[in-house]
């Protein structure tokens, strides 16, 4: 048998005492926020030391020469942070994703970024002072369900228009996740849409090409492997990709591991875990890393676009342009008209006054509008009535402009396919180099491209009944590059083919 001292006694009561203090913050913390770090720590940046104590030249005795502190290396320029949010979600759930991704990208492409945290509510305190904040792509990830107030939706919201971009990575593949953020950017943007990014988007293309990625899942214990496109949803403000979100896991590959089973929550039954595999994981993160980069310059300067018009000496008409809406998204790249007005008042001596009007292709609308101008990046998706309503604009004299937004291949499949159901009797046909398209205010034999600066012939489509022209479409973007700048991506003129091409347009039709 033991005695029980009264020392021992009040000992054992102490050592009680302190383990209960100390669980205390431990337990206050837990029922803050359910952690489940899934991935390895973030490694530590490398030390280097200027010098170390130094070894005196003989005869003894030795007299230390100098000592310094190991230092870091200077700071590299913050490029992304992490957004934390709610109280309870796990927003890390691989603390190292981050720091993992920007190391494969200084070691891919020699270039050194940085990334932070960032709070939700910092992010509001910003913009309710009047700030912006200048971190390029702010990261949001996690496997549980959120929800934003209105005043963080808001700051979010003002952060994309000032030309931030927004990652969204389902942990694990989580549908809570997914189907969070995707409520959450219905809410932030009800009139846009989270729609697949289609094969020919540059973050296909940024860096390493792909078509097909490798996925594995985990169901009821079971791996398997397949390989399909890459399952990548964005949000477009303006021309470019604001809002990324990938419903299958990236950040454990980016960390090079296996992402592990989706974990029981209470009594629900674990969802299958979904994610890319490691490499192809890696390679999308640079090429994602690329894009942003690629955009950033572009997308500031959208974000300060204004209605700039030339001034005009005398004015003896008014000629109303008409921004044809439809269920699309038909003002993807809103200052480029505007731009276009601009330059004809100012390199044109037509008397005229320009006024620009968004409409809808219904009679009432469209019969005061003989110009009609139509912008796209995806499927217009117009209705019956609308088909019927501009068939008889452009049959009373009407003319109607097409733009590929960008010049990707969505857009160009889904105007070729409007314009047969527009004038059925009528075929689309490139425009012959002696007509007038090419030579109503300046003789346009060839172009350069945006991108390589190569000179190449003009390439409009239009469609003739008799010698006149009634739909014109540039499959290539015409008017993006008028003021000067457009994404670095997109298949489209250089500035002074887009402007003298575009003025041409305008004038032929003017004449008509």
């Amino acid at each position: 048998m033991t005695n029980h001292t009264p020392e021992n006694s009040s000992g054992s009561k102490w050592i009680v005492v302190c383990l209960i203090f100390l669980m205390l913050p431990l337990s206050a913390m837990a029922a803050e926020r359910q952690l489940g770090t899934i991935g390895p720590p973030p490694k530590k940046s490398p030390q280097r030391q200027t010098s170390a104590e130094g070894f005196p030249p003989l005869p003894l005795p030795a007299v230390p020469l100098r000592r310094s502190e190991p230092k870091h290396e200077p700071g590299p320029p913050v490029f992304a942070a992490k957004l934390t949010y709610g109280t309870t979600q796990d927003y890390m759930p691989n603390p190292a994703d981050l720091d993992t991704l920007l190391r494969h990208v200084r070691y891919q492409l020699d270039i050194w970024y940085g990334h932070t945290i960032l709070k939700i509510d910092e992010l509001v305190a910003m913009y309710k002072a009047g700030k912006k904040c200048e971190i390029p792509l702010l990261h949001i990830t996690g496997y549980q369900k959120f929800e934003f107030t209105p005043e963080q939706r808001t700051a979010l919201r003002e952060y994309l228009l000032d030309g931030g971009t927004l990652l969204g990575d389902a942990a694990l593949g989580s549908p809570e996740f997914a189907d969070s953020f995707r409520a959450e950017l219905a809410a932030i943007f009800p009139k846009r849409k989270l729609d697949i990014l289609q094969l020919d988007h540059p973050i296909f293309r940024g860096y390493y090409p792909y078509q097909n990625v490798h996925y594995f899942t985990i169901a009821e214990g079971v791996r398997s492997k397949l390989e399909s496109p890459p399952q990548f949803l964005g949000l477009r403000i303006a021309a470019r990709t604001a809002v990324i979100l990938t419903p299958y896991d990236m950040t454990c590959g980016w960390d090079e591991f296996y992402a592990p089973a989706a974990p029981r929550r209470g009594n629900a039954r674990p969802a299958a875990t979904r994610a890319m595999m490691p490499a192809d994981a890696i390679r999308m993160g640079i090429n994602l890393i690329a894009y942003v980069s690629a955009e950033r310059n572009f997308a500031k300067t959208q974000a300060y676009t204004r209605k700039v018009e030339g001034t005009q000496a005398q004015r003896r008409a008014a000629v109303r342009l008409g921004l044809l809406r439809h269920q699309g998204d038909w003002n993807p790249d809103a200052g480029s008209i505007y731009q276009l007005i601009r330059l004809a008042a100012l390199r044109t001596s037509i008397p005229i006054a320009y006024e620009l009007k968004s409409v809808d292709a219904e009679i009432q609308q469209l019969t005061d509008t003989p110009l009609l101008i139509m912008t796209g990046m995806d499927e217009p998706r117009l209705t019956a009535e609308h088909i019927a309503a501009l068939q008889r604009h452009l049959q009373a004299g009407g003319f109607l402009f097409i733009n590929n937004t960008s010049g990707f291949a969505k857009f160009d499949r889904e105007a070729r396919a409007l314009i047969p159901r527009l004038l059925p009797e009528h075929k689309l046909q490139p425009v012959p180099a002696e007509h007038g398209l090419y030579h109503a205010l300046y003789d346009i034999d060839q172009v350069r491209h945006a991108a390589t600066r190569l000179p190449r012939k003009p390439d409009l489509h239009a469609v003739f009944i008799g010698q006149r022209a009634v739909v014109v479409y540039s499959p290539t973007d015409t008017l993006g590059m008028i003021k000067g700048i457009h994404d670095p991506y997109a298949n489209a003129y250089d500035a002074e083919s887009a402007r003298r091409l575009a003025l041409n347009i305008l004038c032929y039709a003017l004449g008509q």
